[in-house]
């Protein structure tokens, strides 16, 4: 038998030139789809944050809400009184303080310099009907909208009615 006898396997062979940048491109890639993960990521974190803001509003424009509804129950023979149509929004007093007016007048001054300090843009109206009140509460929501302007802003309106028997 003849030891020098080599078996050549027909493979082909890579050679070390063929591989140059191999390694970069794997990394630039690797890159590529980390960044477009971070840019969805910080995409739903900007979601969220508009959702967390609108809910705030809401959870206040409830407060508020209810707030005058136990005022007008604790005042349940006067609550006629409390009839409120639809006003301009006030300012934010935060200086705010009772003039000595009535109970009513004292409750709904209150209530609406709430509504403007809590809510942007707040604004309310009431309906006594009876025994049934009606609360309807409005306030400005920023969204986003394509195409405008440099500097200027879409608002929405969020809207909140509460009906009690009381």
């Amino acid at each position: 038998m003849n030891n020098n006898l080599r078996v050549e396997r027909s493979l082909p062979h890579l050679s070390r030139n063929s591989q140059h940048g191999f390694g970069l491109i794997e990394v630039l890639v690797a890159l590529l789809i980390l960044a477009i993960g971070l840019l969805g990521m910080a995409s739903l974190q900007t979601a969220s944050l508009q959702q967390t803001t609108g809910s705030q509003a809401r959870t206040q424009a409830i407060f508020l809400a209810e707030d005058l509804v136990e005022r007008i129950r604790a005042n349940r023979p006067n609550r006629a009184a409390y009839q409120l149509g639809e006003e301009n929004a006030l300012n934010c007093d935060t200086e705010f303080t009772l003039d000595g007016a009535s109970v009513v007048a004292n409750d709904i001054r209150e209530w609406r310099n709430s509504l403007a300090c809590l809510l942007p843009g707040g604004n309310g109206e009431v309906t006594v009907n009876g025994e049934l009140v009606t609360v309807d509460i409005t306030w400005n929501l920023r969204r986003e909208v394509e195409n405008l302007d440099e500097g200027d802003l879409a608002w929405d309106e969020g809207e909140l009615t509460l009906e009690v028997a009381l």
